[in-house]
């Protein structure tokens, strides 16, 4: 048991150039992955395009590092707080310190992916780089004294390289820091002292090779043998780090022995380092793959060569009877095939790569517990992975940047066309969410349990659509998440207008936890919903023809609709001094009665008799308008008879609505355009309207033009509309198909619904049936007595987020216990706890 001192190569650092006691320079750079997940075929197909410009452009001895790391939790709740002002914000502020712990406790995790890549030699004395490896002399480094040009020169190299690989991945420096974080994570890995990473640059931009601590790795871990004098053949290494007083490590080096014969098909079949992602358990496991790469010309003059000497060796063979005849020629065939596929794809060049996946764990039987998981994975996609002994210790320094060649690199290399090493996609994630915002649940698909980010009032700063839309069955969370983005928009100091349609009064329920919350009951007004009285008399007329006609069952070209349409544009409005539908009354029955007064008025007069007493929210004069300034308001319509969805899309039962119905969809689109008047404004505060009936504002001409507008401008005034459904193919057309971006569908059962979700999703079923089956019955199964959902299994969905990404999460819920209990307690009868609205007449 023993430390090789070049296991840890790094002489100097400086920033991401890494100076090795060999003198060769590497740069290290932070890589972005490119979205996967569940992504159509032709989504994928572009990333393994941006993959095959990478690997063409690599220099020969670059490391590619996927590496499992810790989230840091404070670094979860800096990316919550982005944007907010606290000290406005006490609500919020709650919420983060509440979330401490719950993150803390979840103890996420990430793959942080690293690229580093050979750009020169540093000058130290006439010795090559290529002679002191061959000799296994060292040279002492001082970064301090590498001159300005030199650095330069380096960084031009590696800007060079980067320019080719093109920005896909858009790499990014490392800090200094993560050089060391990275060597303690590799003598650390899977145990309890692996560090937090440094994920941004610190103030540590130089070190030194002092600043990486010793360890000793027993390979076959012999020290916790009794027989000490006899080999071990266990493919495992110990990692004791004598100085800090953490218990060892125990690791294990996977590595493919051989791929599929027949080959690997892409997508869904060639991703083989997607295997090692959600392993569980307290294990950890990196990847690390070294490439070399040679052109096409090169390749061809070889394969020629080996043709030849396969010649040779049939005419030697060829009186003999024996199967080596046709082995001969089945490897003949093999490389003819080769070589054609080179001489056709003229940019194409040969990979040879060494991948090793290290897996470590605080304990023996953990450790190899994983590795045999992973076997039996692997040998579902008929890959066979290999844990040599002998080789553990040369395979774990692979994963290492700057560590000079072994001899096991060689011994574990494949060779394939850059092609098909670009199915093999490495750079790649389930992540899905933005980069900051509230944490509203955790990533399922990736099996690191990270948390997503939806930076729903973020999004408009960046010239993003906040707006969202959720489909799924009774009881699935549709309600819940509404509720849940509501009181995080409230809480982060916006506003938000819901509309209430449940007879027990769920949302006014949940809004008696909110302060400055108005309740208003459509069928028992307290204000006034003309929209005369309501918006600005430029085009308040414009307004109140969009809610009358339909209303009236009047065409805007017919001669009735002609005349009010007269009355109630800026020169009638004027001329008669219409302040409010109830003028507008008065005057049409002022007019029908004038002599020889047109038929048209007094049908008007008829028309709008039927409703006058009918609708008080439009014709009490006596109601003060709403006014959209509170915090939080609830718009219950409980009472309210509407259509359905086939009533509104099918004409000739549209045109057999009952008036109550008309009425119910007219006050609800009032409700809606209302909040648009309000929230589409620039008044500094962030507006969210709420709507869990998406058909009365998608499948009519005035919910319709709500919608596109939340949609297409909300980003403009810092607003954004929330949208719930059963059926997204029938109610989730036009604007809400095509514009609003974030998409979310909890548990469906029914097949068909099933299906027209995770389409409305963006999901190519005949590419991934099976996720059809995970929605129907994995997604928060109802089991056991009863059919309830477990507590742990609720909440879970399907999410695309607004960059496109598709993943499976897991919801949440507020942190604060108050909050929580708000939004999951349903009222048993309707209270009123919540501020009524005559406050609205102020």
């Amino acid at each position: 048991m023993g430390f090789n001192r070049d296991l840890q190569p790094t002489a100097a650092i400086r920033g991401h150039l890494q100076f090795t006691h060999s003198g060769l320079v590497t740069a290290t750079y932070f890589i972005t992955p490119l979205g996967y997940g569940l992504r159509k075929a032709g989504d994928k197909f572009d990333v393994k395009l941006a993959h095959h410009a990478l690997i063409n452009n690599l220099p020969n001895g670059s490391l590619l590092l996927g590496i499992q790391a810790r989230q840091n939790t404070l670094d979860v709740l800096s990316k919550m707080v982005e944007g907010v002002d606290l000290d406005e914000c006490a609500d919020y502020a709650d919420e983060v310190f509440a979330s401490y712990e719950r993150v803390r406790a979840i103890s996420p995790q990430t793959r942080i992916y690293l690229l580093s890549i050979p750009v020169g030699t540093a000058s130290t004395g006439g010795i090559s780089a290529l002679s002191r490896m061959w000799r296994g002399s060292t040279t002492t480094i001082d970064a301090t004294a590498v001159s300005r040009a030199e650095l330069d020169g380096y960084e031009d190299e590696a800007n060079e390289i980067l320019s080719r690989i093109g920005g896909d991945f858009d790499p990014v420096p490392v800090p200094a820091a993560l050089f060391q974080w990275l060597w303690e994570h590799y003598l650390a890995r899977g145990a309890v002292g692996d560090p937090v990473a440094p994920t941004r640059a610190g103030a540590l931009d130089e070190a030194t090779a002092a600043v990486f601590k010793s360890a000793a790795l027993d390979e076959g871990a012999r020290a916790d043998s009794q027989r000490r004098l006899r080999p071990s053949f266990v493919p495992v290494i110990k990692v004791v780090q004598p100085d800090t007083g953490y218990r060892p490590s125990y690791q294990a080096m996977l590595t493919p022995r051989s791929f599929p014969y027949s080959g690997m098909m892409f997508p869904g079949g060639s991703e083989f380092l997607n295997v090692i992602d959600g392993l569980g358990g307290a294990v950890t496991v990196d990847w690390g793959m070294r490439i070399s790469t040679k052109p096409a010309d090169q390749v061809l003059k070889s394969n020629e060569v080996n043709l030849r000497r396969l010649g040779e060796q049939m005419d030697q063979r060829d009186q003999e009877v024996s199967f080596a005849q046709n082995t001969l020629m089945s490897k003949a065939q093999m490389l003819g095939e080769y070589n054609q596929h080179f001489e056709v794809n003229g940019g194409e060049s040969e990979v040879s790569f060494t991948t090793v996946i290290a897996v470590g764990g605080p304990s023996r039987d953990e450790t190899m517990d994983a590795v045999n998981t992973l076997r039996r994975r692997y040998k579902r996609f008929q890959v066979e992975m290999a844990a040599p002994v002998g080789a553990q210790v040369d395979l774990w320094s692979l994963l290492v940047p700057g560590s000079p060649p072994r001899r096991a690199f060689d011994d574990f290399a494949h060779i394939v066309p850059s092609d098909m090493w670009a199915g093999f996609v490495p750079f790649t994630t389930s992540q899905i969410g933005d980069d900051s915002g509230p944490v509203i649940g955790l990533n399922l698909l990736s099996g690191h349990f990270e948390p997503i980010h939806f930076g729903i009032m973020e999004a408009a700063l960046h010239d993003l659509s906040a707006s969202f839309a959720v489909t799924g069955e009774l009881g699935s969370g549709k309600s819940y998440f509404l509720k849940l983005m509501a009181v995080l928009v409230h809480d982060m100091g916006g506003q938000f207008l819901a509309i209430d349609r449940s007879q027990v009064g769920e949302w006014e329920h949940f809004a008696a936890a909110i302060d400055d919350a108005v309740v208003i009951d459509l069928a028992n007004p307290s204000v006034s919903l003309d929209p005369l009285r309501l918006f600005d008399p430029r085009v308040a007329g414009e307004r109140a023809l969009d809610s009358v006609l339909p209303l009236l069952d009047l065409s805007p070209t017919s001669g009735t609709g002609a005349v009010i349409s007269n009355l109630l544009s800026p020169k009638g409005i004027a001329e008669h001094r219409v302040t409010s539908l109830l003028d507008l009354y008065r005057v049409v029955c002022r007019l029908r009665d004038e002599p020889g007064a047109l038929d048209e008025y007094a049908d008007l007069a008829s028309r709008l008799g039927t409703i006058v007493e009918r609708v008080p929210v439009l014709f009490d004069p006596n109601l003060a308008p709403i006014r959209l300034d509170a915090a939080a308001t609830v718009v219950r319509s409980h009472n309210l008879a509407l259509p359905t969805a086939e009533e509104l899309t099918t004409p000739h039962l549209y045109n057999r609505l009952p008036l109550t119905k008309r009425l119910g969809t007219a006050l609800y689109e009032l409700v809606g355009v209302t909040a648009r008047e309000a929230f589409l404004s620039d008044n500094g505060r962030f507006g969210l309207l709420v709507g869990d009936e998406a058909h009365h504002f998608t499948q009519t001409q005035v919910g319709a033009s709500v919608t596109s507008d939340f949609s297409r401008d909300g980003r403009k005034h810092l607003a954004a509309i929330g949208l719930a459904s059963h059926d997204p193919a029938t109610d989730f057309q036009g604007a809400a198909h095509n514009l609003i971006p974030n998409r979310f569908v909890f548990r469906q059962r029914d097949e068909t619904l099933a299906r027209n979700s995770l389409e409305w999703l963006g999901v190519d079923l005949e590419e991934a049936p099976y996720l059809l089956q995970a929605l129907r019955e994995e997604t928060s199964p109802p089991v056991g007595v009863g059919r309830q959902v477990p507590e742990e299994r609720r909440g879970e969905m399907f999410m695309r987020d607004a960059l496109s990404r598709i993943g499976r999460g897991k919801v949440l819920g507020p942190a604060r216990a108050d909050r929580a209990k708000a939004i999951t307690s349903t009222p048993t009868a309707v209270s009123r706890p919540a501020r009524r609205e005559p406050e609205a007449a102020r």
